[in-house]
């Protein structure tokens, strides 16, 4: 049962603790609060907690693939800090200036800021590799070695008459600029190139400016979001008044995680405000004294204290989304005050105590069932969840501790009823009886009518993607710059592990020929991998002695003496087919932008990720995800897809968990009522299909988060019928008026919730609200006729 079914029990119930001992325990429970209120002080002058809005942190974790989580978690952690802000116009000229005006509004920024390439830097990339250009031979190169001394002839002496054939190399050195192209080929996949030392883009008819911010905190600390996001507002400003038709795109988790972190913030003062002055409205309708409004927020105000001590005991970072559903307590936490205010309506003599002892065991039940509804939200293996059924049972016990142990303490006068309280208390007297009656036969149509039209537009989803908030416009924006820059996909790629670095390298390169296909196909726009900067050293071996081979053919020879008079023996002789180690490669500087491609020793492991770039739809992630079948240590990492599946799951088991939960409630109920049972149950039953139906009418998802809001109608709502099982006759409205207010405050707080930016708590929402609602509506007009 719940809170419904507190003035049920009304009843001379004789107390189980000595008067002394309910001292006592109030007592406690004063000191209790008040730690609670030191943690929170300290909390607020020592830590400064700051609530996190990272959505990926409310997320299940895939402990199946520990390699592929430490992938994802080395990637999330490089992107998180890296904002990409592209800045352009019709001509290069305009753009210089827009840019240069965009990063004078960055004074101060928490980031490194990096627009330029330095020159320095690729002398020394080249310097560092030239004397293993032996074994650094490209796709292109290699067929050239393949195609015989004659082409080969004709290709290195055409290179040598052509302005600029050199590669950076002397001629003598690299005749078929073999490493000039293997150099350029690294740079043929990124978009972005230099332009008088700026990074650059070209596209859609614009010429673009590229700067690159990192962040010095990472992108889910508000404060360096609130930083963040006013340079970057200053930045634009001054861009549009030195360039008016300067076009600015910004990319990066900073600027969607800042925008859900205001959303957050201001959906939790609006649900928060919103139920604090209808709930404060209802009540001080229903009692008209101030005394009796300010006794029944007592446990509101305790229990959001406790909620929060509790949760950031337990939790080292709370989630926003946290305390925006944790809104939903001031509906629900209120109940406790109000059943205990409205039992005492007109009550002579005048004992409070008496009433505690009376409704204890209620109100016992009620919490512990309600709380059990909550924890239901525990049992899927999502951060979120948890944290948000520990705000909230945390709260409702608290606020069912202040209720028991202070208000006889605190309640010095009898509650007088209103006009509005008994109305609202003689409702069920004028209840209409389902399919029965003009009225009832209307409500039975309609609730027909609704089902059939809901449920037949029902849809599941269980794509992760849907649970995202930010604003399809910052999304659209980050879509552009991604495809512009090229910048690959964090959330799809491989991961290659075997049992050392050379392993790795040479199934990364067995794949690289499968992908080299789908680029061909246009299955994706391109790749990165170790290999493709660092080859093995079986295939640098390989390639060196096959250019080797190439330099010493008696027909490049005679061509090449006979054109230039050059010796070619000497260009074999020249050559070192010493390999250059991965680890050697891995220090230098030349390695540092590739770092996030390498995950290292995992456990007996090591490993590297294959980045992609370009892929979008189901069919091209169907193409890409049984690519490396048959290499061994090659896995396919679809982190939306896994988490997709896991929502799926946990959809099928907590649906068939509230089936089992309907069948024992009737089978408790039926030791009770017996036949009677179905009255109880019926009603909660079909408000919990019309809540699903109203998912349909309102083109929203049947989702996970809609099933647990199921587990909440069905804690709450059934024990509306159980009600009318226990007190079939309304001698007085004073029960019915506390279930009434109990169920109009538990609408105000999910209600709110239905209004939220966020779709799960939407969904989750405007379950709470059509189901508690829809079983408050039919519990009564189920009721036996004769006694109704």
């Amino acid at each position: 049962m719940t809170d419904s079914s507190v003035a049920l029990h009304a009843r001379n119930e004789v107390s189980w603790l000595p008067e002394r001992g309910w001292r006592a325990l109030a007592g406690l429970w004063l000191l209790l609060v008040l730690a609670a209120c030191a943690h929170l002080g300290w909390l607020w002058q020592v830590e400064r907690p700051r609530p996190d809005s990272d959505v990926m942190a409310l997320l299940p974790q895939d402990d199946r693939d520990p390699v592929a989580e430490a992938a994802f978690a080395r990637m999330a952690s490089s992107a998180e800090r890296r904002v990409v802000v592209m800045i352009g116009a019709r001509d290069a000229t305009t753009t210089r200036k827009a840019v240069d005006a965009w990063l004078s509004g960055l004074d101060g920024v928490q980031a490194s800021v990096r627009h330029r390439v330095n020159g320095g830097d690729l002398a020394a990339w080249r310097a560092f590799l030239a004397p293993y250009r032996g074994g650094l031979i490209g796709e292109s190169g290699r067929a050239l070695l393949a195609s015989g001394a004659d082409k080969q002839a004709d290709h290195a002496l055409a290179r040598l008459f052509s302005p600029g054939g050199g590669g950076g190399l002397a001629w003598r050195e690299d005749p078929l600029g073999l490493f000039g192209d293997w150099m350029l080929d690294q740079a043929s996949g990124q978009r972005v190139r230099t332009v008088d030392g700026r990074l650059w883009v070209s596209a859609e008819g614009r010429e673009w400016g590229v700067v690159l911010l990192t962040l010095k905190e990472g992108a889910f600390s508000l404060d360096a979001q609130q930083s963040l996001m006013e340079h970057l507002d200053l930045a634009r400003q001054r861009a549009a008044s030195a360039a008016p038709d300067t076009e600015i795109l910004t990319a990066g988790v900073a600027p969607i995680a800042a925008v859900i972190a205001r959303e957050a913030r201001n959906e939790f003062a609006a649900i928060g405000l919103g139920s604090t002055i209808g709930v404060t409205l209802l009540v001080f309708l229903i009692f008209r004294r101030p005394g009796a409004l300010l006794l029944s927020l007592l446990p509101l105000l305790i229990g959001t204290l406790c909620a929060m001590s509790a949760t950031w005991l337990v939790f080292e970072r709370v989630h926003v989304l946290t305390l925006v559903f944790g809104a939903s307590l001031i509906g629900v936490g209120v109940d406790y005050g109000v059943h205990f205010l409205a039992a005492g309506i007109g009550e002579q003599p005048f004992d409070p105590k008496r009433r505690r002892d009376q409704l204890n065991p209620g109100l016992w039940l009620a919490m512990v069932t309600t709380v059990l509804a909550y924890v239901a939200l525990a049992l899927a293996p999502f951060p979120g969840l948890r944290q948000m059924a520990l705000f909230s049972g945390a709260g409702l016990v608290a606020a069912w501790l202040t209720v028991i142990l202070w208000f006889p303490y605190l309640q010095r006068r009898a509650t007088h009823g209103t006009g509005v309280g008994a109305w609202m208390g003689h409702l069920r007297a004028i209840w209409p009886t389902f399919g029965r009656g003009p009225l009832g036969i209307a409500m039975a149509l309609a609730t027909v009518l609704v089902l059939v039209l809901g449920l037949s537009r029902i849809k599941l989803q269980d794509d992760v993607r849907a649970l995202q908030s930010a604003p399809a416009a910052l999304l659209a924006e980050q879509g552009r710059v991604a495809q512009l820059a090229g910048v690959p996909s964090p959330a799809q790629f491989f991961v290659v592990q075997a049992s050392s670095a050379e392993a790795v390298l040479q199934a990364q390169e067995a794949l690289a020929s499968r992908l080299a296909g789908r680029v061909a196909d246009g299955t994706l726009t391109g790749y990165d991998m170790l290999a493709r900067h660092i080859p093995s050293q079986a295939r640098q071996v390989a390639d060196c002695a096959a250019l080797q081979a190439a330099y010493r053919a008696p027909q490049w020879r005679e061509r090449i003496e006979a054109t230039t008079g050059v010796d070619a023996a000497v260009m074999a002789d020249r050559l070192s087919c010493k390999a250059l180690a991965f680890d050697d490669w891995l220090k230098h500087p030349v390695s540092e932008p590739f770092h996030s491609l390498w995950l290292g020793r995992i456990g007996t492991q090591y490993a590297g990720v294959v980045l992609l770039s370009g892929v979008s739809g189901a069919a091209a992630l169907a193409r890409l995800h049984t690519l490396g079948d048959g290499i061994p240590g090659v896995s396919w990492v679809d982190k939306p897809g896994r988490i997709s599946s896991v929502i799926a799951r946990y959809r099928g088991l907590m649906s068939g968990v509230i089936v089992l939960g309907y069948l024992g409630s009737f089978w408790l109920l039926w030791r009770r009522y017996g036949r009677e049972t179905w009255r109880a149950v019926v009603p909660t039953v079909l408000a919990s299909l019309l809540a699903g139906a109203a998912l349909g009418i309102a083109g929203l998802p049947f989702q996970l988060f809609a099933v647990l809001g199921l587990f909440i109608v069905l804690g709450m709502g059934i024990d509306y019928g159980i009600f009318l099982l226990e007190h079939p006759r309304n001698d007085d409205g004073n029960p019915w008026l506390a279930v009434t207010l109990s169920a109009f405050s538990t609408l105000l707080s999910f209600g709110l919730l239905a209004l939220s930016h966020t779709p799960a708590l939407r969904v989750f929402g405007l379950v709470c609200l059509v189901g508690v609602g829809a079983s408050w509506l039919l519990a009564p007009a189920f009721a036996r006729k004769e006694l109704a």
